[in-house]
C-alpha cells in the first residue's frame, strides 16, 4: 500500500471513530486528505482516538496572542512514556489555522542537568522546549513528576493535557479519563482560563465533567 494510500485509509479510521464518539460536531480531523468514495472504519485503537482528541484540541483552542506571535508553527508536545508511536503520521505538518503543526516527542522529563555553564543552558534551552508547545500531553508514566511539569509550564499559555484521573488535580487542564467503557474527558476550565485560554464550547459540551470557578459541572450527557 503506498503511503499516500495507507495515510488516506488511517485518517478516514480516526475521523469515523471520532464522529461515533462525539455525534460530528467535535468531528474536523484533517483537511490534509481527500476522502471520498473510500469505506470507513470505525474500529480505531484507544490511541489512535487520543490522537485525534489532540489534533482537535489544537483546532478548538485560542492562545494569547503573544503565544501564536512567532514562529509560524503551532506545537503538540508528548512527554513521557507515551502510546502514540505514528498516531499523528497523517496530520504532521499539516496547517492549523495557517501554521504548521510540529509533533515534538520531549522524552521522559528532566529532573536535573549539570551543575556548569553548559549545564545551566541545557536546562535554559529545556525549559524553552516545554513552555514553548501549544499543547503539551503529559504521559501517565511522569505522574511522580505531574507537579513539577506543571510548575514549569504555568503563566506560559500552554495547553496541559493528561491521562489520569488526578491530573486536574494539581492544575492540570484537560484530562482523559481511565477506566472508561468509552473515551471521556474532563477540563478544568478554571485553570484554563488562567493560563488565557479559551476552549471552544464545542469542546465543553462533549467533556464528561468541567471544573469551573472551584464547583465541577458536568456539562456533557455523555457520561
Amino acid at each position: 500500500m503506498s503511503n499516500l494510500r495507507k495515510m488516506k485509509t488511517y485518517i478516514i479510521k480516526i475521523l469515523a471513530a471520532v464522529i461515533i464518539l462525539t455525534q460530528a460536531a467535535f468531528c474536523n480531523l484533517s483537511q490534509a486528505a481527500q476522502t471520498k468514495g473510500k469505506p470507513a472504519i470505525a474500529h480505531a485503537s484507544e490511541n489512535d482516538i487520543k490522537a485525534a482528541f489532540l489534533y482537535n484540541f489544537i483546532k478548538f483552542t485560542e492562545w494569547p496572542a503573544g503565544k501564536l506571535a512567532e514562529p509560524n508553527t503551532i506545537t503538540i508536545g508528548l512527554l513521557g512514556e507515551h502510546p502514540f508511536k505514528d498516531a499523528f503520521d497523517p496530520v504532521k505538518n499539516k496547517p492549523v489555522e495557517n501554521k504548521q503543526l510540529i509533533i515534538k516527542d520531549l522524552g521522559r522529563f528532566r529532573h536535573s542537568f549539570p551543575q556548569n555553564d553548559a549545564g545551566n543552558l541545557e536546562l535554559a534551552n529545556y525549559t524553552e522546549q516545554l513552555r514553548k508547545c501549544h499543547l503539551l500531553f503529559i504521559s501517565g508514566s511522569e505522574r511522580d513528576n505531574f507537579k513539577a511539569i506543571i510548575d514549569t509550564v504555568k503563566g506560559y499559555g500552554v495547553l496541559t493535557v493528561g491521562e489520569t484521573s488526578d491530573f486536574l488535580d494539581i492544575d492540570g487542564i484537560v484530562t482523559f479519563v481511565p477506566g472508561t467503557e468509552k473515551l471521556v474527558f474532563e477540563v478544568n476550565q478554571k485553570v484554563c482560563e488562567q493560563e488565557g485560554l479559551k476552549i471552544s464550547s464545542k469542546v465543553l459540551r462533549l467533556a464528561r465533567k468541567v471544573i469551573d470557578n472551584d464547583k465541577a459541572d458536568a456539562v456533557n450527557k455523555n457520561k
